[in-house]
């Protein structure tokens, strides 16, 4: 019995792990429009071009060379109203890829949400994925691919701003 004890002890200790602990967030914001008319059938694309990642600046303002940067992850995500409150219970499901204008064909996930809550109201908080996007965020601009199923029809012409961010390693 104790030898047992001893081994699952021993064995909870090998599988944890210590988490990293990001070198640096950097949080950026983007926007687009969700026009009027659109359908509960179909998946929605927006795309969001010249969005500007920082990852320079960001580097030099830390005092790091690139070359130091293992890995980077997204992490906040969010939706909301650009100018004013708006109720975005209106989504059913929603995901945001992170695009590269080198390579249009390399495309990374950074926040999805598959079942959009009916009580999303005026933010709609997305999850983080967990693709690595080094590549593709090491370019000075990128584009964002937004990808959105409707639960029910969009009001009027809606101005929203994704506001998000990604964590160095």
């Amino acid at each position: 019995m104790a030898f047992a004890s001893f081994f699952i002890i021993i064995s909870c200790s090998w599988s944890c792990s210590k988490t990293d602990t990001p070198l640096y967030e950097v949080n950026m914001q983007a926007e687009f429009d969700i026009p009027v008319g659109l359908n509960t059938i179909e998946t929605h694309y927006f795309k969001i071009r010249n969005v500007p990642t920082f990852y320079y600046q960001s580097a030099g303002l830390k005092g790091l060379d690139t070359s130091q940067i293992k890995n980077i992850l997204a992490s906040k995500g969010l939706i909301q109203g650009a100018f004013q409150e708006e109720d975005y219970d209106f989504i059913s499901r929603i995901s945001i890829y992170a695009v590269s204008q080198i390579d249009p064909n390399l495309k990374r996930e950074m926040y999805y949400l598959d079942q959009v809550p009916l009580t999303t109201d005026q933010e709609l908080r997305m999850l983080s994925s967990s693709t690595e996007l080094k590549r593709i965020l090491s370019e000075e601009f990128i584009d964002l691919e937004v990808r959105m199923n409707f639960r029910n029809f969009p009001g009027p012409n809606l101005r929203t701003k994704i506001v998000f961010g990604y964590a160095v390693f």
